[in-house]
This record gives C-alpha cells, structure tokens and sequence, in this order.
C-alpha cells in the first residue's frame, strides 16, 4: 500500500470514531463540547500559509451567558482584548504532516466580562493550535482554532463582600476557547483577520461557587508576519500503524468541594483516590482508542453519609463509584488531548441521593449513570513513535453529564 493509499485508510477508520466522540460529548452536555468538534474539523486537508512568525493583535465584543438563576445581572457588552505570537510547524517533527503542519500560538487574552462591580475583570494566558486553509494565490483564507490555559479574575466570589458572584469561585481558573477565524492578506506581511469564539472558564468544583464563564464573542484583529518560509515542506514518510491492543493503568488523586455547583461554600476540599485499567488501540498514528474501567473513593461522600447517617451500615463502601469509560486521544508527540465518557456501573450514593430527595429532572437523572473527562497527558516518550512500554502524567477535569465534578492529576503506564 502506498504513503497516500495508507493515509486514506486511516482517515477512513478514524473518522467514524470522531463522529462518534463529537456525539457523546454532546449527548452529555459537557460545556466544552464546542472546543472539540471545532478541533476535529482539524484534520481536514488545510495547506497553510507560508508565514515562519508572526504577531497578531486584536479586539471585540461579546455577553457572558446567564446560564444560573441567581447569575449576576450583565449590565454592558463585555470588551475583549488579545495578542498571540504564532509559529508555523514545517515538518521538523513526525507528527506535524499527520495534523498538516498546524500554527501553535501564545495567546494573552483579557477585558471586561459585562458587570464590572460583581463580576470583575479577566487576564488569561493560552496556548493555541490553529489549522489555516489557503490556497494557492488566493487572498482568502479560515481555520479553526483551539486554545487552552488559565485566567485571573479580579473579583472572584468573597462570602463578605461579594457574595453575588455565582459564576467565578476563585481568583484563578481553567480557560478554554474555541474559535473559528477568516483572513484577507492585504500583502505579503499584514492579514487582517476576523474570528468567531467562545471563550470558557471554570475552576473544575475545586471551590464553589463554580458556574463559570461563558462567553461567545465576535472580534477582529491585525496580523503581522515577521518572517516568511518558503514553500518547502518536509515531505516525512507516514509510519506504519502498530495494530496491537495494548493494556494500560493508571492512578490519580482528585480533589473537590462538596456541593451543588454554588453551595455549600468555603466548605474542605477532599480527596478522591483513583485507579484504572484500561486497554488501548492505535487507530492511526495520532488517534488512539481506549476502552477500561475505573473505580474512586470519595472523601467527601464517605464524610457526608457519616455526618447524616444517610446509611445504616457500609459507609466505605458507599463511598465508591465504579465506571467503564470509552475514550480517545489525540497524540502529538510527547503530548495528547484525551476525551472519555461512559456509564456508571456502581454509584450508589448519588443514586440514593436522588431518589431521597426526588428530583426527577432528567439531566439529574442522567447525572447518576454518565460520567465524562477530559485531560492532557505528558508521555515520557515520544507517544507519536513509542505507543506502548511508555510512562505518562496527566490533569484532568471528570464531569457528570457535563458538570464538573472533580479536578484530578496522576501517573500511569503503557505496557
């Protein structure tokens, strides 16, 4: 089989799976669905532009989305300002052709969120990949982009002075943007560029209250290219495809605060203890699979079931969950975005939970049955030309039904 006919097949079988993630992310309501299915449009045939660096700087507008009852009043549009450095990967690492060759940005973002007195300001610091279509001799151009890091607010929630701010529990945060872009190059060093995104933010339940931001935005911007790359590609060899199943294990510490998504608050943080068995398929040389179960022990639940005396008996082992998760990575070297959902097979105490206090919404019922997460793993070595007998580290937001649920970080092994 030839470089291309091996190149289609394994577009072929990864793409059937990629449509299959984008639907249970959605089917589980996760905030940040939107991040991903812009992110699997990604591997697309885009031909990027022939810029080596290049600064852009740019503005706009957006309205934070009132998503809470009690969420705070959004008085004004919020003003929204950024700057990125770009550098277009050109094939010096094997994965760069499979993504074909991507943009990776530093990306500072900041402004205003709409209510100045309750809600405060933001400064956030990203790292972005963006995937640039442009054709040859064409002024047009667009791509999707993708960014994650972290953000400070100025005025996080304060139980004294400002107890209204439902939506940002802490001083620093996750934040995350999904983002679509189109461009005109005006010459040979300046675009303009127009884009589309929703930014969003969220401490993961590590202290309430955690409703979060969300915020979709219209902007515009300028951008400079300060080097020029000719149009000379390395034109690497697509690796052959290691078929095996590999068996993998894993073990994290989470912690959270016990509660809804706004009370009780300045409560403890717990622990949760986590361990995972799991099996693993490359389904090409940058998407893997994943198919295991994982159980946890919760802290927090054991202490509530013993401060209330939910149950007569077994509070330890109430204290347990147990799922079977599917899942999926995408690999870049050293480094992979990882997406998993599944279905609980043992939740007792949620489960309980709800039927005491009868709540028959059915998100509230779907919350006891589907669990989901989404992490970045660092690999010892490289995943892209090493996928098993590899050491790897990783953080991690689980979710219920799309609700933070707990923030964890662990280690584990690719056999």
């Amino acid at each position: 089989m030839n470089d291309r006919s091996h190149e289609n097949s394994v577009l072929t079988i990864s793409g059937g799976y990629y449509r299959y993630v984008f639907v249970l992310i959605r089917k589980t309501g996760m905030r940040i669905f939107l991040i991903f299915s812009i992110f699997f449009l990604a591997n697309a045939e885009l031909h990027g532009q022939s810029f080596k660096n290049a600064i852009e700087v740019g503005a706009g507008g957006g309205r934070m989305i009132r998503n809470y009852p009690d969420f705070p009043e959004i008085n004004e549009q919020a003003l929204v300002g950024s700057v990125r450095y770009s550098q277009k990967f050109y094939g010096n690492k094997s994965w760069h052709k499979y993504y074909n060759h991507p943009v990776f940005s530093l990306y500072a973002t900041g402004g205003s969120m709409g209510n100045n007195d309750e809600l405060g300001y933001f400064t956030g610091f990203m790292a972005e990949l963006s995937f640039e279509k442009h054709k040859p001799l064409k002024k047009l151009f667009w791509g999707p982009r993708l960014s994650l890091g972290t953000t400070y607010f100025t005025n996080p929630y304060n139980e004294q002075t400002n107890n209204t701010n439902v939506a940002i529990g802490s001083s620093f945060t996750f934040l995350a943007s999904a983002e679509v872009m189109i461009g005109y190059s005006l010459n040979n060093k300046t675009d303009l560029i127009g884009r589309v995104s929703v930014l969003h933010a969220s401490n993961s339940h590590f202290q309430l209250p955690n409703v979060g931001m969300n915020m979709p935005m219209v902007s515009g911007g300028v951008r400079f290219k300060l080097s020029e790359q000719q149009n000379n590609l390395k034109d690497s060899v697509f690796l052959p495809l290691n078929k095996k199943i590999q068996f993998n294990m894993r073990v994290a510490l989470g912690v959270n605060e016990q509660g809804s998504s706004t009370a009780p608050v300045n409560g403890p943080k717990y622990p949760i203890f986590l361990t995972s068995a799991f099996l693993s398929k490359m389904v090409s040389p940058i998407n893997k699979v994943t198919l295991g179960i994982e159980a946890w022990y919760n802290k927090g639940v054991y202490d509530f079931i013993v401060s209330q005396e939910f149950y007569e008996s077994n509070a330890a082992g109430k204290s347990y969950a147990v799922a079977m998760v599917l899942g999926h990575e995408f690999i870049m070297g050293h480094f992979s975005i990882v997406t998993n959902g599944g279905i609980y097979l043992y939740n007792p105490f949620y489960r309980d939970r709800l039927e005491r206090n009868e709540l028959t919404g059915v998100k509230d019922k779907l919350k006891v049955w589907i669990p989901a997460r989404l992490g970045f793993q660092y690999y010892a070595k490289d995943a892209f030309l090493s996928p098993k007998n590899n050491w790897f580290a990783g953080i991690y937001i689980k979710t219920n039904l799309g609700q933070a649920d707990f923030l964890e970080s662990g280690i584990g092994y690719q056999f």
